[in-house]
Parts: C-alpha cells; structure tokens; sequence
C-alpha cells in the first residue's frame, strides 16, 4: 500500500511519503502546494492524509483535484479542517478557508455537475466535538453547532477515489 502524508509538517511519518512546503531532511519532497500541476506522479496512492493543510491553501477544490489525479482508483483521501463555527478556525492568521459538513458533500456534488463524472464519493464524514461539545448529546450537538461556536472542534472526512 503506498501512502503519502499530504502537508506533513514536522509530523513526518514512516513508511509514508511524507510532503510539504517546508523543506527537511526527513520530506520526500517539497513544493509549493499553490502551483499546479503537482510534481508528482499520477495513479500511485492508495492512501492519502492531509490534517490542517486545505485551510491555508489558494483553491482548495483544485488540491483535491490534483489529489485525484495521485490517487490510484478506489483510494481513500483522508481530510482533517478546523469546524468553521469554531475558534480554532479563526486562530491561524494564514487561514484562507472555513469548512463545514456541508462544503464536503457539495463539492462532491458540484465535482460530478462541473466535470460530468464523479470523482469522488464520501466514504466517512464525522464532526469531531471539542471538549465542551462531548457534554452535548450528538444529536442534539449538530443542530446546536449551527448557531453555537465551540461545539465541534474539526470536520473530519474520508473521500474515496472514483476512476
């Protein structure tokens, strides 16, 4: 199984490929994730992870394509944002996006009406509670989260590759 760790950081995994903007010994390689196409080669990742890097990024909608494009059929891309209705959200003066449950399952939608084939489909989607948000029943949670901030830390996801 060949598995690339996506805007790795100083969180460099073993046996992973493990990229980023920043260079370091232990990165398989660096380059800027806003300048496409990617240098990397097309059909070879059956796993992808990428925790806090969409927010930060120009297009996002364009890194998932171009992670598409990496992925070999089936592959599963697995995604970790901050909750848009959260502080976390707000924190990092780089952060250029905000994500909900909702952004996910539109640009699957919108990726199929757009290119007219599905390229991805959403194989797990959780809202990750913060702390405060446990104390909150999980139903009632993701109703509250709407109007409340601070009761769900991350969206976190898993899209599956269509080829």
């Amino acid at each position: 199984m060949k598995r690339l760790n996506f805007g790795c950081g100083k969180e460099v995994r073993e046996g992973w490929d493990n990229v980023d903007i920043q260079k370091d010994s232990r990165i398989t390689k660096s380059f800027d994730f806003n300048k496409f196409p990617y240098p990397l080669k097309k059909n070879v990742y059956d796993y992808v992870y990428s925790r806090s890097v969409l927010e930060h990024i120009n297009d996002p909608e364009r890194v998932l394509e171009e992670l598409w494009k990496i992925c070999k059929p089936g592959a599963i891309i697995e995604i970790i944002v901050p909750y848009y209705n959260n502080k976390s959200a707000y924190v990092d003066i780089q952060h250029k996006h905000f994500f909900s449950d909702t952004s996910f399952y539109l640009f699957v939608k919108e990726a199929t009406r757009v290119n007219k084939k599905n390229m991805f489909e959403i194989a797990e989607l959780t809202l990750v509670p913060t702390n405060i948000g446990k104390i909150v029943p999980c139903r009632l949670r993701g109703k509250l989260s709407l109007f409340i901030g601070g009761l769900i830390s991350y969206v976190h996801v898993k899209l599956r590759v269509i080829k």
